[in-house]
This record gives C-alpha cells, structure tokens and sequence, in this order.
C-alpha cells in the first residue's frame, strides 16, 4: 500500500506541468535587435530597439524603434504608447495597448496609431511565449498579427525572435533582452 501511495505520488508530481515553477513574464526590459522587413516589393534590413516599462497598478509604457534600409532607402518606425496587463496566473499575462506610430522614409512621413491585445507566459523557467493581433493604421489600417519566444539564458538576459504579419509586410527580429 505504501509503495503504491509513493509511486502514485511520483506519477502525480512528475506529470505536473514545469511551468508551475516559472514567475510571472517581466515587463520592465529593454531589448535590441537585427530587424527583416519583407515588402511585395523588396527586403529591408537593420537595427531596433525597444522597451517595457510596468508603472503601477498594472500599466506599462511601451517604446519601440527600428532604422531598416535597402539600397540606401531608409525607413525609420516608432512606437510611443501605454497599455494595461492583466495576470490570468502566476506564470501568464494578457495584455491590451494603445500606441501613436510615426513611419519616416526617404519618400514621406506619416503618422497613425495601433491598438493590440495579447497573451504573455512562462511555459518553462526560462522560456516565454506571446501571441497579439491588433490593428495598426498609419497610411492605411490593417489587421497585425505577432508571435514570439525568448530564452532565459541567464537570470536577467535573454534572447528572442519574433514574426509580425501587418497586411502584405513580414517583419522578423532577432533581439538580445535585459530585465531589470
């Protein structure tokens, strides 16, 4: 009877999910990164960088900016804006975000604004998920739609790759992250 207690109880333990021992995601970072820009028409390559910052009562501030460039046609992107998390357990997060945009090119520079609701987790210790679609309108609005994962390789340091999809415009990043 006792071994059978013991082993029903490793059995129960070991099937338990591993993100029961990850926290919360952070939302106080910076990171930067290598950022593709794919067009119908040509690929853009360059820097980005951006940041989280949680006040209190569960609002954050968010800043995020890219300088990608193909045959010297620049495109500058920034993103300035506020949003509000909402903790669904102790390891996932869901999120919604208003944000003013500003596109600068070689060509023309417009303004505009996005909105963006999402879900961030913990599924292990070290790594994070998150999904968001949103909608995002600067010269024309479109739906958007974003994936991602960082690696915690290090208590305060992770690195990352992220897709977004706004209408006929794919954008990949690769990026370094320190939590503070």
């Amino acid at each position: 009877m006792r071994k059978s207690i013991l082993l029903s109880s490793a059995l129960i333990a070991g099937s338990m999910s591993f993100s029961a021992l990850a926290d919360s995601p952070d939302w106080r970072y910076v990171e930067g990164g290598y950022t593709i820009l794919d067009t119908d028409a040509t690929e853009f390559d360059g820097a980005s960088v951006n940041a989280k910052y949680l006040l209190q009562n569960n609002v954050y501030l968010n800043g995020e900016y890219s300088n990608v460039t193909d045959n010297g046609f620049d495109i500058n992107m920034a993103t300035a804006g506020v949003g509000y998390r909402m903790p669904l357990n102790g390891n996932t997060d869901a999120y919604v975000g208003a944000n003013f945009e500003r596109i600068d090119t070689d060509a023309h520079d417009e303004n505009g604004y996005s909105v963006n609701t999402g879900v961030r987790s913990m599924v292990a210790q070290d790594v994070e998920l998150m999904g968001e679609i949103g909608y995002y309108d600067v010269d024309d609005g479109d739906v958007t739609v974003k994936v991602g994962a960082n690696y915690y390789f290090a208590p305060r340091w992770a690195a990352g790759v992220s897709y977004e999809k706004i209408d006929s415009v794919d954008m990949t990043q690769v990026t370094a992250r320190y939590t503070f």
